[in-house]
């Protein structure tokens, strides 16, 4: 995108008012280059302008206005330059209330589980955490055995978003830990089922800073030896390397 940023700015605005959803696409190409560039300026006041922008934008139905909003709170929910967890609460809301209302279980799902993520990777308290428990454990009564694929990226986050809990929750940190570790283990066994060797690896990664933290040395070191060697298998040597400095660490 040439020009100054008022250029880009103005750009941005007549290509919403004409056809939001293509040019939401291009807006968030470009903020996926503004986050690889590292113009966080510009991001945030594209991010800004958009917010403002995007109660009057015109969409073709509800469904695609659901649909539009969700996708704009997980943008606001993911870390980043213009990340902004009150943003992606007000976006989230105005999806689920339409895919709640049509009972559309698949979307209702995906956007509680999504909001659950926004909630685990920018909440800073206690509640917020809890809050992304409480909407992972929703999205899990839709996402169930019968879609398993799903449920492990579920449970894959769940179990990351207790481990953070327990960081903020002294009083109830085992307890946390324990879900965790449990989350991530039924993750482990979903993508070995289903070979997604990527997953099951993040997983096993994952099982083991959890293991780790309620003191579980020895299964927290098979766990992330577990993940180095699935790392190793995809050609991913800089994680591989991690998970086995990890475990390596544990057994010093």
């Amino acid at each position: 995108m040439g020009g100054d940023r008022e250029e880009t700015l103005r750009h941005f605005r007549r290509a919403f008012s004409e056809n939001p959803t293509n040019a939401y696409r291009d807006w968030f190409r470009l903020q996926e280059e503004l986050r690889e560039s590292g113009d966080a300026g510009l991001a945030r006041a594209l991010a800004d302008d958009f917010w403002s922008l995007s109660p009057s934008l015109n969409l073709p139905s509800d469904e695609d206005r659901a649909r539009f909003f969700h996708n704009t709170a997980v943008f606001f929910g993911t870390p980043g330059p213009a990340a902004n967890l009150a943003r992606a609460r007000e976006a989230f809301e105005i999806a689920l209330a339409h895919f709640s209302a049509h009972d559309d279980a698949g979307w209702h799902a995906r956007a509680l589980h999504n909001y659950a993520t926004s909630l685990s990777n920018l909440g800073e308290t206690s509640k917020d955490l809890a809050e992304s428990v409480a909407l992972f454990d929703r999205a899990l009564e839709w996402r169930t055995s019968e879609r398993e694929i799903a449920r492990g990226v579920t449970l894959h986050n769940l179990g990351m978003a207790l481990r953070r809990l327990a960081e903020l929750d002294a009083p109830g940190r085992v307890g946390h830990l324990d879900r965790s570790a449990a989350c991530l283990e039924e993750a482990c066994e979903i993508r070995l089922r289903h070979r997604l060797a990527e997953g099951r690896a993040l997983s096993l990664f994952h099982l083991g800073l959890t293991l780790e933290a309620l003191g579980r040395r020895d299964k927290a070191v098979r766990s992330f030896y577990g993940a180095s060697e699935e790392f190793e298998r995809l050609g991913k040597a800089e994680s591989a390397a991690v998970a086995r400095e990890r475990a390596a660490a544990l057994e010093r």
